[in-house]
């Protein structure tokens, strides 16, 4: 069974919220500057109105840097983490993605922390549990998706090109609340989709 380091997990989270805070951090930098030098030209005060063109842009400056590192450093590493995940779910369930079969379509489901895959109209499914990696932003969910989309493609991918596997077609379709959205290609009339193949020549 795949497993999350929950450990590492925590540390990383540690790491984007050092990042969230440092970015909060220039919110304010920035308003002090708009009001400190707005207040020290409309009162006279000289000192106030230099301490704002000074200081400001220095807090700034240091607190971009901060988030950036930690961003970088932490929501990365986090990143890959989730791909990881993806990579090893897949893995180990890769009979239920059922690869002998010439036609597959795969349906994407997601929910609060979960997200399942379903193949053509088999009953199997293939579990998602992203629960160790806490609560999961608008953006994580979007990256998850992708990264699970990302994944399959590769993988078909280097079964058509690699190893000489004839599919006729290989799609997936996301779900909103169970609603079947479009069906999207990876392989179609037996060839690679040209986006698919160039990010398998870019990831291989």
């Amino acid at each position: 069974m795949a497993l999350v380091n929950t450990e590492r997990v925590k540390k990383l989270k540690r790491g984007e919220l050092a990042a969230a805070i440092a970015t909060v951090f220039c919110g304010v930098a920035l308003v002090y500057f708009i009001v400190g030098f707005s207040v020290g030209a409309s009162l006279s005060v000289p000192a106030l109105r230099l301490s704002a063109l000074i200081a400001a842009p220095v807090l700034t400056a240091a607190g971009a840097a901060v988030a950036a590192f930690c961003n970088i450093k932490y929501g990365g590493a986090l990143d890959r983490l989730i791909k990881d995940y993806i990579r090893d779910v897949l893995v180990e369930n890769a009979a239920a993605m059922h690869p002998e079969r010439d036609s597959l379509t795969f349906y994407i489901f997601e929910e609060g922390a979960y997200a399942e895959i379903k193949v053509n109209s088999f009953k199997e499914k293939i579990v998602f549990d992203f629960s160790p990696f806490g609560r999961l932003s608008p953006v994580r969910r979007s990256f998850i998706a992708s990264a699970i989309v990302e994944k399959l493609s590769l993988t078909f991918c280097r079964l058509a090109v690699e190893r000489g596997v004839n599919y006729k077609s290989v799609g997936y379709t996301a779900a909103n609340g169970r609603k079947k959205g479009r069906q999207i290609y990876i392989i179609a009339n037996g060839v690679p989709e040209k986006h698919a193949l160039k990010n398998y020549y870019k990831n291989r």
